[in-house]
This record gives structure tokens, C-alpha cells and sequence, in this order.
């Protein structure tokens, strides 16, 4: 699986590393103007993103071969009578090993997780697993499968902060199965701050700078770099 790298796009603060996951049938390149996104709508200009792209799969409810982090068997999640359990524990596994490629290589850099969609439930299913925990989760225009992950948390996913984002008007995910989502957490006992937005199955600029203001307000206070000539 290819993994596109960005690197920051500015260096007068310490970097942070941002893991992204995308949604359905699209790959990592699917959110390469993120970077900028964040830094044009939100004054976020030190994220170095880590852009993953998921496996090639059948998905039962389309009936067709795309990029996906796990199988869907309706197209409507209301009607959704399983879910691709294997599926999603497989690519975890990948996403988890991720994480800890980049932990190496940047031990400083904070890891934020975040994803659109599918990769939104990833996201959450893999962010609420880390012992170290990561810095946050984002999540956009997903919702929480029905997987073990949160039947219960442990008291370092308790503690992570989650983001979570929805639009309105969204056709695909609706927002009352987001709503149904948040109250899960709740009830497991995360820390989330929900927003929602008038909008579809998108990302609109007043959310990227709603993500921005997030990041900086769960981040470390950092310096700038300066160098005596």
C-alpha cells in the first residue's frame, strides 16, 4: 500500500505528525490539499501528514473492487446486520504499524489520527487502542461500527480527545446516525466535542478551522526556531 508524505509546511514550530485516513473507493491522494486547507482556513502550517492508502477489497453492498478499510454489506448503515469485524482488525493492524513507524522516526512530533467517512471509523477504532495514546482523534462525516473496540475503554482512550464532525445534510452517513454515534462514546465514556455543519458528505472551511483551533488547543505550547546569525 503506497503512503504519501507531506512534510511541514513551515518550520517556525515544532512539527506535528497528522495520520490520514480516507473514505471509500478514493486513496491517500484523496486529501493531499488537506495540508494546505489547514494552514489557508485554520494558521495550521506544522503538520506533516502521513497519507496511507487502504488495500484493494470487494465491497458487498456495491457489488464492486475498491480501495476500502473493510467491507460493507448494505449500502444504508441502518440496514447494516453485520459488520466486516476481520476486515476492520486487519487493517488496524496495518494503521497501528504505522503509528509506530512514525513514533520512531519523529519521537518528538505529537501523532494526531484522523480520517473521512470509513476511515473515521478507523480512525476511532484504532485511536481509542493506543497504549502510549496519541495526541487526538479526527473524525469526519463517519460514525462508530459495531465493533469490540467500544464496548470498553480503557482510561488512556477515556482521556484521548476526539473531534467529531457531520454534515446536516449528509446523504450517505446521516447525521442522526452520527448523533447515534456521539452517544455511544459518551456513554463508553470518551472525551468528543461534536460539531455539525450545513453541509453533505464534504468538508467545508469553517470545519477545517474548527479542526485547526482543536489541534492547537490539545497541543503542548511550542517555540519558534531561531538561529543567532
Amino acid at each position: 500500500m503506497d503512503t504519501i508524505i507531506q512534510e511541514p509546511l513551515s518550520d517556525s514550530r515544532a512539527p506535528i505528525t497528522l495520520i490520514w485516513l480516507h473514505g471509500l473507493g478514493v486513496d491517500g491522494s484523496d486529501f493531499e490539499s488537506f495540508q494546505k486547507e489547514l494552514s489557508q482556513f485554520g494558521s495550521l502550517d506544522n503538520v506533516r501528514m502521513v497519507l496511507p492508502t487502504a488495500p484493494v477489497r470487494d465491497i458487498t453492498a456495491y457489488k464492486l473492487t475498491m480501495n476500502g478499510w473493510y467491507d460493507l454489506y448494505s449500502e444504508s448503515l441502518d440496514e447494516q446486520e453485520k459488520e466486516d469485524i476481520d476486515g476492520m482488525n486487519q487493517s488496524a493492524e496495518f494503521i497501528n504499524a504505522l503509528i509506530e513507524e512514525q513514533r520512531q522516526k519523529y519521537p518528538e512530533s505529537p501523532i494526531w489520527l484522523g480520517g473521512f467517512s470509513q476511515g473515521a471509523a478507523m480512525a476511532l477504532i484504532v485511536g481509542m487502542s493506543q497504549i502510549p495514546p496519541i495526541a487526538g482523534i479526527i473524525a469526519l462525516s463517519g460514525y462508530v461500527p459495531n465493533h469490540p473496540r467500544f464496548e470498553e475503554l480503557s482510561d488512556v482512550a477515556k482521556q484521548t480527545p476526539i473531534y467529531m464532525a457531520h454534515g446536516t445534510l449528509d446523504p450517505v452517513i446521516s447525521i442522526a446516525q452520527a448523533r447515534r454515534s456521539l452517544e455511544t462514546l459518551n456513554k463508553a465514556g470518551a472525551t468528543v466535542e461534536f460539531f455539525d455543519y450545513p453541509m453533505m458528505h464534504e468538508i467545508c472551511p469553517d470545519e477545517v478551522a474548527d479542526i485547526a483551533e482543536f489541534i492547537n488547543a490539545h497541543s503542548e505550547p511550542t517555540t519558534a526556531n531561531t538561529s543567532e546569525e
